[in-house]
């Protein structure tokens, strides 16, 4: 699956979870430099990947893409801990949908699954950026073959 692929069906599954849900692909810094910004938010950071040969380091190209995605709510500097883990377990709620809507399009037409999800890690921020955000920082990992095809969430 190519860079492009993985990276559509991560931003399909993400605007999937709210109708006001904001998205965006770029580096952390980046994320404090943009303007009209609404909540929530969910960033991805820039994917990397280690390409293999999955059979004897011989056949079954795949590709193993880390991804690091942040699940921000706006805050603010005052809030108390009652307050910021209102916003924690608001936010929880939509990493908890995102993994499983992911999770969900792994898997083909004929109940095949067409990419693996591992490696998932979940840590919270609190009153983070210059925005003063909190919510959570979500890492995985999504193995694809070759040959797995993305087509948007309309197929």
């Amino acid at each position: 699956m190519s860079h492009k692929g993985v990276r559509l069906l991560i931003e399909d599954v993400a605007k999937s979870l709210a109708d006001d849900m904001q998205f965006t692909y770029a580096r952390t810094s980046d994320f404090n430099v943009l303007r009209d910004k609404r909540y929530p938010f969910i960033a991805l950071d820039p994917l990397t990947s280690v390409p293999t040969y999955a059979v004897n380091n011989s056949s079954n190209y795949v590709k193993r893409w880390s991804a690091q995605m942040a699940f921000y709510q706006l805050d603010h500097e005052s809030s108390d801990q009652t307050q910021y883990a209102k916003i924690l377990d608001e936010m929880d709620g939509y990493v908890d949908q995102f993994l499983n809507k992911l999770n969900l399009y792994a898997f083909n037409r004929e109940g095949a699954s067409e990419i693996l999800i591992t490696s998932i890690s979940q840590t919270p921020f609190i009153k983070a950026t210059a925005d003063i955000l909190t919510g959570y920082l979500l890492t995985f990992t999504i193995e694809t073959p070759d040959d797995f095809n993305y087509c948007g969430l309309d197929c």
